[in-house]
């Protein structure tokens, strides 16, 4: 499972969706992996708090109709990636974690800056959107989530997310 040890003090499940601190921290690092994976022109769709990508060549239906019927809007996508964030610093600020799950979960936030530099390029002609996730990204930036630097020549596996 996860090398999380539970920790109770400062949690309110109101906040955190009902989840217990490992489900949250299981939730969390899945859709930070789904933000990253994400292309120019994709969408985000939440479901029961796990983030899938909606691709508008995937589907015979429009993706506006699509989004429609799950009630998903651009408010609803920013609203939930700030969620995700606040989330990821709640973990690192109060769980109990080994330093190898501290680290992925810092890789993670980083590699999802990708996907939201995509996602920005998608709402382009939206400012406003626009500069709330660049908002998002500076918050999720600095001494709490950086990485120890690495050895230089060290080959990077860019498939692996955890490594």
């Amino acid at each position: 499972m996860f090398s999380v040890t539970r920790h109770d003090t400062d949690f309110d499940s109101s906040d955190k969706s009902g989840h217990d601190p490992e489900e949250l921290f299981h939730v969390t690092s899945v859709n930070l992996i789904v933000v990253a994976r994400l292309q120019v022109e994709d969408h985000l769709c939440v479901t029961k708090g796990m983030f899938t990508i909606q691709r508008p060549s995937t589907t015979w239906v429009p993706l506006s109709v699509l989004r429609w019927y799950y009630a998903q809007s651009r408010e609803t996508t920013i609203a939930n990636i700030k969620t995700m964030y606040d989330n990821a610093t709640w973990i690192l600020k109060h769980m109990e974690l080994t330093d190898k799950d501290i680290l992925r979960l810092k890789k993670l936030i980083k590699n999802s800056h990708k996907g939201i530099r995509k996602l920005q390029t998608t709402y382009i002609k939206d400012i406003n959107v626009v500069a709330r996730l660049t908002t998002m990204v500076s918050n999720s930036t600095g001494d709490l989530y950086d990485l120890p630097s690495s050895p230089k020549g060290k080959k990077v596996n860019r498939h692996n997310y955890f490594e």
